[in-house]
């Protein structure tokens, strides 16, 4: 056979289409070839399982709730010192805890030692302005030719003429310092008690320039008492009859009106000179 003739390509040399591992007498189809690793691998990275997902999460501690802080030291302290405070507090100035806290006394008894309220005061002023003002005018000189005056007026000067006034009324024609006046005084007996009347009467025989004395509640009682059957107003004729010119006493019988003083007498006829005027 000549030198120069084709061998058979070697497995190993490049360009050969024979299987590296396989040899001449076919052992390469006799092996198995082996499993493929990687190719496992890579398809566990693409297509992660739902574990994996929560892996980073148990690598985290979990973080404390907020709120759940205890509270500092100061403010512990101002909790109970405000708490105490208030409990001294109540202490002593609450009084007992009972369902009657006014009594501020567990004993009851003491209520009943208690001083007697004080008689309530009238005040003749304080009536005179709210009822008799606007016709009589705040310094008593009344209204020309509508109302008269009660500033040196000889109707204020005796007490039964004035209580009846008061008490009934009065109405018809007047003469009050030298002027007629024909008007109606209304009646206040069931508007006013015996004690407001007396205070109002008193009022207004002891200010601006007249000076008389007191008229108390039982002058006023007695009287009401002795024309309790009135219901007309009295005029100024009745009023100067001897009978209505009295104040019934304590025993029932009537008392003339005291007699006026000597100055009384010299100031009510320096009254009437002064409302006639100068003598020609």
């Amino acid at each position: 056979m000549p030198d120069d003739a084709p061998r058979p390509p070697s497995p190993d040399e490049p360009g050969s289409d024979r299987p590296a591992d396989a040899d001449d007498d076919g052992s390469a189809s006799r092996e198995s070839p082996a499993p493929r690793e990687s190719s496992s691998r890579d398809d566990a990275d693409a297509t992660p399982e739902p574990i994996d997902l929560l892996q980073p999460l148990f690598r985290e501690s979990p973080l404390r709730p907020e709120g759940a802080e205890a509270p500092p030291m100061w403010l512990w302290m101002v909790i109970f010192g405000v708490m105490l405070f208030g409990v001294f507090y109540l202490g002593n100035y609450v009084g007992d805890f009972s369902p009657d806290p006014w009594l501020q006394s567990s004993d009851p008894v003491a209520q009943a030692t208690a001083a007697a309220p004080q008689e309530e005061t009238v005040s003749g002023a304080s009536i005179y302005s709210a009822r008799c003002a606007n016709c009589h005018q705040g310094n008593g000189e009344g209204v020309p030719n509508a109302f008269p005056p009660l500033n040196r007026a000889r109707w204020v000067e005796d007490k039964g003429q004035i209580i009846r006034i008061l008490l009934h009324g009065m109405q018809g024609e007047v003469e009050v310092r030298g002027s007629t006046y024909n008007g109606n005084m209304p009646a206040w007996g069931s508007v006013l008690s015996d004690k407001e009347i007396a205070a109002v009467i008193t009022h207004v025989r002891q200010n601006w320039e007249n000076d008389f004395p007191d008229v108390t509640e039982e002058e006023v009682a007695a009287v009401r008492s002795e024309t309790e059957g009135r219901s007309e107003p009295w005029s100024a004729v009745e009023l100067d009859a001897d009978a209505n010119r009295t104040v019934p006493t304590a025993s029932g019988e009537s008392a003339a009106s005291a007699p006026p003083s000597l100055g009384q007498q010299l100031y009510a006829e320096l009254a009437q000179a002064d409302a006639d005027g100068p003598r020609r």
